[in-house]
């Protein structure tokens, strides 16, 4: 129950600095909504109102978006596996299924399967609010970078 407790603040914290401090960055202009967490499976799950400048040529999200997405969510998933270490992304495997349109918002789940030292590996499911249905899947895999050994 303690690590939910801990999980939960530093999710709270977490979109703070991506809403707030990062506003004039992509993180911020993402304008993601916490949806929830669980330190049981330790998933992550944001939602991402998709915005008229998000589009693609077809008018439905653009898949750089939808990666954007799912690289915000799993990163949050990886930092808190890392405790104080800094998670930069190693790989980012996207597997795009159906599109999503302006207007809905794409619910994005992260969920580590190994939390190992020096290496996170997590996957991720993306799915449409409004109709339910899986958008996007994604494989991605994070470095545990000890900040009192190494720079960053």
């Amino acid at each position: 129950m303690e690590r939910q407790k801990q999980m939960e603040e530093y999710l709270e914290k977490t979109m703070y600095e991506n809403n707030v401090k990062q506003e004039q960055t992509v993180n911020g202009m993402m304008k993601s909504i916490k949806i929830g967490c669980s330190s049981h499976e330790n998933s992550i799950t944001l939602g991402f109102p998709v915005q008229e400048w998000q589009a693609n040529r077809g008018g439905m999200m653009h898949g750089g978006i939808i990666c954007t997405a799912f690289d915000i969510t799993a990163a949050a998933v990886a930092r808190f596996c890392a405790g104080e270490n800094y998670a930069p992304t190693i790989s980012l495997d996207v597997k795009y299924i159906r599109p999503v349109q302006v207007g809905d918002t794409l619910l994005v789940t992260a969920k580590a399967t190994a939390a190992g030292r020096r290496i996170t590996q997590i996957v991720c499911q993306a799915e449409s609010k409004t109709t339910g249905k899986l958008a996007a899947t994604a494989a991605t895999v994070y470095m545990n970078v000890d900040t009192t050994k190494e720079k960053r």
